[in-house]
C-alpha cells in the first residue's frame, strides 16, 4: 500500500437518453458513427442487445501490447455490449465490448472481448450522453493502450441539452409514440429568434464556439475554442433553443436529419 491515487474520475450525469435499434445488414461502426452525427455526440455511454450476421472480436495481449488477431464469429446472439464514446486523434471514437453466444455441434458456447466490426441482424440500443464532459485518448505508457487523459479537468463549458420529462416518459400506459413526440417537443422548443453575431453555438465537433459574423446567405464564421476561425453555412443545421450561461446566450446545433 503506496498511499498514491489510485484512480482519476469526475463527477456528472447524463444529460440526455437515445435509444434506438440498427437495421439489419447494417454495419456496427458505420451506424454508431452515423448516430454520433445524428444526435451531435460527444462523450457517451451505450449499452445493447441483439444478435449479428457476423461480429469479429479480438483481445489485447498485455505482455506483447497489442491486440491479437481477431475471431469471426457468425450468426450469434448478442448478450451484452457495452461500450463509450470519446475523441482519438481529433475523431469521434467508439470502443466496445461484446459478449456473444452460438450453438456449435450442438453445444451452446459463450465469447467475449473487443469488438472490431460486425454486421447486425437486430440490435437495439440505449445510449447515455454526456454533454458536459469532453474525454480524449491518448497514449497511455503503463498499459500500451490508448485511455481517457485528464479526466478530472475533462469537464467542457457546456453542461448538457434538453431533458425530456422522465416522468411523463416512463408513467404507466407510455408507447414509443409518445416518447418520440416528447423528444420532438424538446427539441424543437418554442419559437426562438434565430443566432446573431455575439451569441455562441454549441458544436458537436468544434465545441463551443463564439459568433464573429453573419452574412445574407445563411454562412456563419465562428471562433473555436484554440482560438482559430472557421466559416459553417449555419442554415444547413439545426438548431436548437438557447440556453444562457451568465452573459452568455448559447445555442446547441447539429446536422439536420437526413429525408
Amino acid at each position: 500500500m503506496t498511499g498514491s491515487k489510485s484512480t482519476a474520475s469526475v463527477e456528472t450525469r447524463a444529460s440526455r437518453q437515445i435509444v434506438g435499434r440498427v437495421l439489419r445488414g447494417s454495419g456496427l461502426l458505420d451506424a454508431l458513427r452515423d448516430t454520433v452525427d445524428e444526435h451531435g455526440l460527444r462523450t457517451a455511454w451505450i449499452s445493447a442487445i441483439g444478435a449479428f450476421e457476423w461480429v469479429e472480436l479480438t483481445e489485447y495481449d498485455q505482455v506483447e501490447r497489442r491486440y491479437v488477431e481477431a475471431h469471426r464469429f457468425e450468426r450469434c446472439e448478442l448478450l451484452s455490449m457495452q461500450g463509450n464514446l470519446s475523441e482519438r486523434d481529433g475523431e469521434p471514437f467508439w470502443h466496445l465490448h461484446a459478449t456473444v453466444s452460438l450453438r456449435e455441434d450442438g453445444r451452446d458456447f459463450t465469447y467475449g472481448g473487443h469488438v472490431v466490426d460486425g454486421s447486425v441482424f437486430a440490435l437495439e440500443f440505449r445510449i447515455d450522453c454526456y454533454d458536459g464532459l469532453e474525454l480524449k485518448r491518448v497514449n497511455d505508457d503503463a498499459t500500451g493502450l490508448q485511455l481517457w487523459a485528464d479526466v478530472e479537468g475533462a469537464r467542457a463549458e457546456q453542461t448538457g441539452v434538453h431533458d425530456v420529462p422522465r416522468a411523463e416518459v416512463g408513467g404507466a400506459g407510455a408507447t414509443w409514440a409518445i416518447a418520440a413526440e416528447l423528444s420532438a417537443r424538446a427539441e424543437e422548443g418554442p419559437e426562438q429568434s434565430p443566432p446573431e453575431r455575439g451569441d455562441w453555438i454549441e458544436h458537436a465537433r468544434f465545441g463551443l464556439c463564439q459568433i464573429e459574423g453573419m452574412t445574407g446567405d445563411g454562412v456563419c464564421f465562428i471562433k473555436l475554442p484554440n482560438a482559430r476561425r472557421k466559416k459553417i453555412k449555419i442554415d444547413a443545421m439545426q438548431v436548437l433553443a438557447p440556453r444562457y450561461d451568465g452573459a452568455r446566450k448559447i445555442f446547441p446545433v447539429r446536422p439536420r436529419e437526413k429525408k
